[in-house]
Formats: C-alpha cells, sequence, structure tokens
C-alpha cells in the first residue's frame, strides 16, 4: 500500500499545481562538456566571460547596455516599464540543453519537441537553440536525484523547488545552480517583476529569499484571482430548484451531496481526490486540508507555527470525510483519483456532481464532451461552518504561478540563457507564450482579438490541458501566465465569472491570520534536517492518516496517531519552522 499511495500522492500534485503548469520522451540528460562560467561579484558589473560574452555596461547614467539589449532604469536600476528586446536576440550556433515535460507525451510527433510549432517559433524568433530533454512526469523526482547524484544537469532546468530535495541555497553552494542574482542586468524584466509588487511581500521575498540572490526564474501569474476553487453540476442544480447561491454552509454542501446521490443517480457525487481537498475547498475548518508528500503544511496560530494533519481541526475535518464515505458521498476506489486528467471517463460518465477545477475545464466538462449534453458546471462559493465565518486561511491568490526555471553553474554562456529566459517576461515574450503560434492555436476575430482554435477548444485531452502542451506550462514553467487566455473562446465570459464568483468580497470574509507566508525560506541547515525528518513522516502520514476516511483506522485512534508523530522528530521540526517564522517576522514585519 505504501508505494501505491506515493504513485498516487504524486499524481495529486498535478492537480495540487494545476490548481495551483528535444526529442522523443524516456531520453536522459546530457552531460555539458565545459568549464562553469565565472558568476560576477553581486556587487560589480558581471566581468567577461570565458566563453567571450561582452559584460553589460551603464553607457550612460540610467542605461545599462548588454550585448543583447540596452534600456534605461532608474536609480535603483529598475526598468521603468517592461522592455521589448529586439530580435533575433542570438544568430550564434551554440545550444542549450532543457529539461522538458510534456503534458500529453502521446502527441509529441517523432520528430521531437522543437518541430512542435509553438517550439519551433520560440526558435525562429529569439534565435536560441533549444535540445529539449524530455522527462515523463511522473519520472521527474527521480530524474532530478540522479542527474543531481551524477552531476549532470541539463543547462536550463524546470522546477528544481518541486521535483528536487536539496535546499536550492546548497545547490547554489555546491556548484550545481547558478545565483542568478548577478546576473541581473541580464533579466531587466524579471528583476522589475519582483520589485514591482509593493502591496504583497511574498512575490520578492520568494524571488530574492536572500540578500543578492535569485535561485529561479519563477513563474508569474498576471492577475490575483482565485486560479482553481469548487464547481458543481449547474443542470443538476436546476433539476432541484436551486442555485449555486444557496449552498453557504458546509451542512448545505452536504445536502446538496446527498440529493444528487438520492435524486440524480450518482454513485459517488463529490470527487475526492487521493490528496484530499486539493482546491482547498474546507478552508473553514481552520486547517489545510490537503494531503501533502512529505511534512504537513504549516500555519500560524497566535505566532505560534503548527502542522496540519494533527490537530483537533484535521480530526474534525476527517470526521466529515469518514461520515460522508459511510453515506456514499464519493467512490469507494477514491485512492485512484490522483488527478482530473486522469479520472476524465469518470468525470464525463456524470458520476460526479461536484469537483475542484480551474474554469477553463468548465468547458472541458461541459456540453458535447459529457454524456449528457446538457451538463454545464457552475462555481461555489466555500462554504462555512457557520453563516458570516472569516476564514483565516486558504487564500490561495498569488503572483506566484508554481513553475519556475534554473539554470545549471555549467552553462557555457549563462547570460544569453538568463535573457532568452528574460524574454518570457517581455511584452512579446508574454503575448507568444500564452497563445502560440497564429493559425495553430489561436486566430484574431473581427474586433482583433485573440481566439483559442478548435485544435485546443475541442482537443480531446481537454482545452486546459491542450494549453499547457502547446503553450506555456505555468505549473512546471516559468513566464507569466495570463488567465485570460482560458476565456479566449465563445462564451468565455462565464468562464472569466467563475473567478469573481470565487473572489466576491461580499461573502469571502479573509483575514489571513493564520496564513503561513509564502516567502518564508528555512535556514540551509533547517532544509537539510527537515528534508531527513520528512522521509519517516511522509510515510508515516502517508500509511496512517488516510486510513481514517474509510475506518480502516478508526478514529478512536486519532491520539495515538498524533502521538506517533511526536516520537518522529516533530517538536524538532516545529522549532526549525517557528525560528524561521521569526526572523522572518523580525526582517518583514
Amino acid at each position: 500500500m505504501k508505494k501505491k499511495l506515493a504513485l498516487l500522492l504524486a499524481l495529486a500534485m498535478i492537480a495540487a499545481m494545476f490548481a495551483a503548469c528535444g526529442g522523443s520522451g524516456g531520453s536522459t540528460s546530457p552531460s555539458p562538456d565545459a568549464t562553469a562560467t565565472a558568476a560576477p561579484s553581486a556587487s560589480t558589473a558581471p566581468v567577461a566571460t570565458d566563453s567571450g560574452e561582452t559584460p553589460p555596461e551603464e553607457e550612460d547614467e540610467g542605461t545599462i547596455t548588454t550585448e543583447y539589449a540596452s534600456y534605461e532604469v532608474d536609480e535603483d536600476g529598475i526598468l521603468y516599464e517592461l522592455y521589448d528586446y529586439e530580435l533575433p536576440l542570438t544568430t550564434s550556433s551554440e545550444s542549450f540543453s532543457y529539461t522538458y515535460s510534456s503534458i500529453i507525451p502521446e502527441d509529441l510527433p517523432p520528430e521531437g519537441v522543437g518541430t512542435v510549432p509553438y517550439f519551433a517559433g520560440l526558435r525562429e524568433k529569439t534565435g536560441v537553440i533549444i535540445e529539449y530533454v524530455v522527462i515523463p512526469f511522473m519520472s521527474r523526482w527521480e530524474n532530478a536525484s540522479i542527474a543531481l547524484a551524477s552531476d549532470d544537469l541539463t543547462d536550463l532546468f524546470s522546477s528544481m523547488p518541486m521535483f528536487g530535495s536539496t535546499p536550492m541555497q546548497k545547490l547554489v553552494d555546491e556548484n550545481f545552480l547558478v545565483n542568478l542574482y548577478p546576473y541581473k542586468d541580464y533579466f531587466p524584466n524579471y528583476y522589475f517583476d519582483a520589485n514591482n509588487h509593493p502591496e504583497d511581500i511574498n512575490v520578492i521575498a520568494n524571488i530574492i529569499p536572500y540578500p543578492e540572490t535569485i535561485f529561479s526564474f519563477l513563474c508569474l501569474e498576471s492577475e490575483y484571482v482565485t486560479r482553481n476553487s469548487t464547481a458543481t453540476r449547474g443542470d443538476w442544480l436546476d433539476r432541484l430548484g436551486l442555485s449555486n447561491n444557496d449552498i453557504i454552509t458546509v451542512e448545505d454542501v452536504h445536502d446538496v451531496l446527498v440529493r444528487y446521490k438520492n435524486e440524480m443517480g450518482s454513485a459517488g457525487p463529490y470527487f475526492l481526490l487521493s490528496s484530499l481537498d486539493t482546491y482547498n475547498f474546507f478552508s473553514a475548518y481552520d486547517t489545510v486540508t490537503t494531503l501533502p508528500t512529505g511534512f504537513p503544511f504549516t500555519l500560524i496560530d497566535n505566532g505560534n507555527v503548527q502542522f496540519t494533519l494533527s490537530r483537533n481541526q484535521d480530526k474534525s475535518f476527517m470526521t466529515m470525510l469518514n461520515q460522508w464515505y459511510n453515506e456514499g458521498l464519493f467512490l469507494p476506489n477514491w485512492l485512484e483519483h490522483g488527478a482530473n486528467t486522469t479520472s476524465l471517463p469518470t468525470i464525463l460518465d456524470g458520476t460526479f456532481g461536484m469537483m475542484g477545477m480551474i474554469p477553463g475545464e468548465a468547458n472541458d466538462y461541459s456540453g458535447i464532451n459529457n454524456v449528457d449534453p446538457n451538463a454545464y458546471w457552475v462555481p461555489l462559493h466555500k462554504p462555512v461552518l457557520t453563516p458570516g465565518q472569516t476564514f483565516h486561511l486558504g487564500d490561495v491568490r498569488t503572483w506566484l504561478s508554481g513553475g519556475s526555471w534554473e539554470i545549471s553553474a555549467d552553462c557555457e554562456n549563462i547570460p544569453l540563457l538568463a535573457t532568452y529566459c528574460d524574454w518570457f517576461y517581455s511584452p512579446e515574450g508574454i503575448f507568444y507564450e500564452n497563445y502560440g503560434v497564429e493559425g495553430e492555436t489561436f486566430t484574431y476575430n473581427d474586433k482583433g482579438e485573440p481566439q483559442l482554435t478548435d485544435f485546443i477548444i475541442n482537443h480531446p485531452r481537454g482545452m486546459s490541458w491542450a494549453l499547457i502542451q502547446y503553450a506555456i506550462c505555468d505549473f512546471m514553467e516559468g513566464g507569466v501566465t495570463q488567465r485570460s487566455r482560458t476565456y479566449a473562446l465563445p462564451g468565455g465570459e462565464n468562464l472569466k465569472a467563475f473567478h469573481a464568483f470565487w473572489d466576491d468580497p461580499n461573502y469571502y470574509r479573509y483575514d489571513g491570520t493564520m496564513q503561513w507566508p509564502s516567502a518564508i525560506t528555512l535556514s540551509p541547515e533547517g532544509s537539510a534536517r527537515i528534508a531527513e525528518l520528512g522521509a519517516d513522516v511522509g510515510t508515516y502520514i502517508s500509511e496512517n492518516y488516510v486510513l481514517f476516511v474509510d475506518g480502516t483506522k478508526p478514529l478512536t485512534e486519532w491520539d495515538a496517531y498524533v502521538d506517533g508523530l511526536h516520537l518522529m522528530g516533530w517538536d524538532e521540526a516545529l522549532m526549525i519552522y517557528q525560528n524561521a517564522y521569526e526572523e522572518f517576522s523580525s526582517r518583514f514585519g
């Protein structure tokens, strides 16, 4: 059961991150046979590199010039507005290797990723040659471990924080990855974005976690909205004489599910994923109701750090799930459902009446795609336990999307690769990465607005998944994602309305008093210790916590389960996180 749970939880991460995304597959990373470019001093302009790049110069006060760009900055070295590069960036024949995962690998042409119109267009526009090393998504964790153990990273790697277990600072200290900060003159757009959200300290603190330190090109959001939450069958509500505005409390959710089962004939109306509440629908319980793959999530309770999956609030949530299981409100084989994309046939056959999704998926699961051509989905408010309840955590609105790019310290031309990455943060790059190739993934309507093509809208795997195959994959790659691209189709305004419903300030009251700041970074020593403790804790949780759902482990054994956690370094881990929280609070208030 341990191996099965680990696999299912890994699959569920796709949904969480979505929710929150070459040659043919299976090849391994090439081994660059080159000396690493020396990182320039963080306090001075970069020095010339062994590969012959010209260092950036300050042509005039307020102007920075590199071999790839010339742009105006303010007294802090920050752009006044986003910069559009003159293309191509280079005409050289040098190439960069890139570890990449396809979301729909069966759609890749035998000639390789580089022949897909989107990726071929990238090369034509920028002049930068990328050699794609395709690794199946489920193999990325193993691949990262092997690549690090053999010192065999590709020049560009996607989402090392996700797939690797080694702290990022340690990877830089041990010369696996480059500290990008000294090269910031080569990515003015990304540096502009890092400093462009004073209202949210998490942005700059995630991008620059330590002074003069940047580990990654993080994927950014263009809109501050709830990207994903829970929706329900609108046509079923119609038949029951209800609307989504009638569903306010957890009890309301329960009562509707019972009616779905009894009156709509659903065998398991609530789509429970193997990671439990991946979409943070039940934040009213004052805990994070998603099952992690390692150490539990952290939250703040009156200034004290607490871990989820161990508190009375977690027991209350689990008690509810156990009741729903006994009432048949979700399928007995729920552990086999790791993500929406892996359960598509069951979604489309009318089994589920309530599930988590991004708005674009409402299009994928409705109409002609569904066994019932009248099927359509509407958003739901997060339910409260009591009317008027204020949520203390669970707000998933963010400017940070989840994916990232990292550059290997062995890369022979870090300035060019950094500039290439920065192009994706430029106005032209943002449009291209989101919409792709005209005629292939989008066209212009008679108003001059981009519209997705039938190839994307009616793709057999769904529009949402096709978009991250044939354009930016925001939960794995860097760049800037535009949620609006998923509404660029007839009736798209209905999908856009999901965000407004989920974020309705007249309903959604949120004070964030228990929210763990995403920008908190553990010390390298603390990260290493948590990784060490987390292996055993993660296994213990995966083998015990989920068993409360179906009663295999009765809730009378909850206290014994919690006692077991305290025997595994639980209190030491709490202290590590408490110290990090207090240090962060002293720096950022």
